[in-house]
């Protein structure tokens, strides 16, 4: 059974951050919207996450997504998956209902894994270069995204932790911590074979985007060498010490991502550009994991996807994502280059400006036009 690309039709906005009300028409391919700082760009994207996951991607743990003034938003979108169905999703500060097909929502578990979403943008989760727990939660979302049974083992890996962490404060018997190790270690070696796996999958899929990165990466774990035998001894051996400290320092709880590039760490090896480049590919190859595990290909929203590119990689970076499967949404300011525009345009990528007055597609008539009204402006004016 193939993969099927899931992609969004049509988004109604409406009193969501800056915008009133707001439709978008969608192609099934690359869609490229560009538009003022503060036009509202990655509110669109925002909105589409928030259809998938009934939360913003933005960092912000309370974000003000209702206009100023007015008391709740509204989102409705009509995708395509394998027939046309309809997520909506209305809140106000601090509470959100999603509904699908008009019925709402309990789990909200079952919409991101229905209508899978992928995000790369400043204000979201920083991959590259954020704090190792982001890196390792990212991890651990996809291996049990592809591992049937992992997401038991993960829960009850932290469940023994934390007992075991409890029982440690209150000086409980050895029998009491030995049962709840024997759990960490069960879990926790189950744990550490998913990651081994997929991250060799993973390194597979990013030598694939070797065009697009123009080195090799390659993603590990930094840890010691797990064998069961030796991990309940340390665990019987540090009860002391973790009880001194208030916590297991050992385990795959506290293991750290490490993204190679060049041989080095790619936040102090890699320019912006390249880590921006290094963010999509990996965005790519998580599609490629969908598509393999799950038989969907995902939506990606890529925010201020040009940004530290120089010209040559933005038409490398276009270039690969017109080649993707995915649905791919991303924006871009107005100051983008009339070279970059053209390549745009000539890969049949649909572009579109924001402005106070809403949404217009960009055509290439409509681009040459704008470029000769200019130049006899300043003619005009010399």
């Amino acid at each position: 059974m193939s993969a099927v690309s899931l992609h969004l039709q049509t988004l109604q906005l409406h009193n969501l951050r800056c915008h009133t009300q707001l439709s978008w028409h969608l192609s099934p391919g690359v869609n490229l919207l560009t538009g003022e700082n503060g036009s509202g760009k990655t509110t669109l994207l925002e909105a589409v996450y928030l259809m998938a996951h009934g939360r913003s991607f933005r960092q912000s743990r309370s974000p003000h997504l209702v206009r100023h003034g007015e008391r709740q938003f509204q989102i409705h979108g009509r995708w395509q998956r394998y027939g046309p169905m309809h997520l909506s999703v209305s809140g106000r500060q601090g509470k959100t209902t999603l509904r699908l097909q008009g019925k709402d929502i309990q789990r909200r578990r079952d919409v991101s894994e229905s209508f899978p979403v992928l995000v790369e943008a400043p204000q979201g989760r920083r991959i590259i270069d954020g704090a190792p727990g982001e890196r390792r939660r990212w991890l651990d979302g996809l291996v049990m995204l592809c591992f049937t049974g992992m997401r038991h083992h993960y829960e009850a890996y932290l469940r023994a932790v934390m007992q075991r962490g409890r029982l440690l404060r209150r000086h409980a018997q050895r029998d009491e911590l030995l049962a709840w190790e024997s759990q960490i270690v069960q879990h926790g070696m189950q744990l550490v074979s998913g990651r081994q796996r997929l991250l060799s999958q993973l390194n597979a899929l990013l030598r694939d985007e070797q065009s697009l990165t123009e080195d090799v990466m390659q993603l590990s774990m930094n840890h010691s060498d797990y064998t069961p035998d030796a991990w309940i001894a340390r665990l019987r051996d540090k009860r002391a010490d973790d009880a001194r400290v208030g916590g297991l320092r050992f385990g795959p709880h506290v293991d750290a991502v490490q993204i190679h590039f060049r041989g080095r760490e790619i936040k102090t090896a890699g320019s912006r550009g390249q880590q921006k480049l290094a963010a999509v590919a990996i965005k790519m190859a998580e599609c490629a994991l969908w598509g393999e595990y799950r038989r969907l290909i995902p939506v990606i929203l890529l925010d201020d996807a040009l940004e530290a590119l120089d010209q040559r990689r933005q038409q490398r970076l276009l270039t690969r994502l017109q080649a993707s499967p995915a649905q791919i949404l991303m924006t871009t300011p107005d100051a983008t280059s009339d070279a970059l525009m053209d390549a745009a345009l000539a890969q049949s990528i649909q572009l579109q400006r924001l402005t106070e007055d809403g949404l217009r597609n960009i055509a290439g008539s409509e681009q040459q036009a704008e470029r000769e009204t200019i130049e006899m402006m300043m003619e005009e004016a010399a």
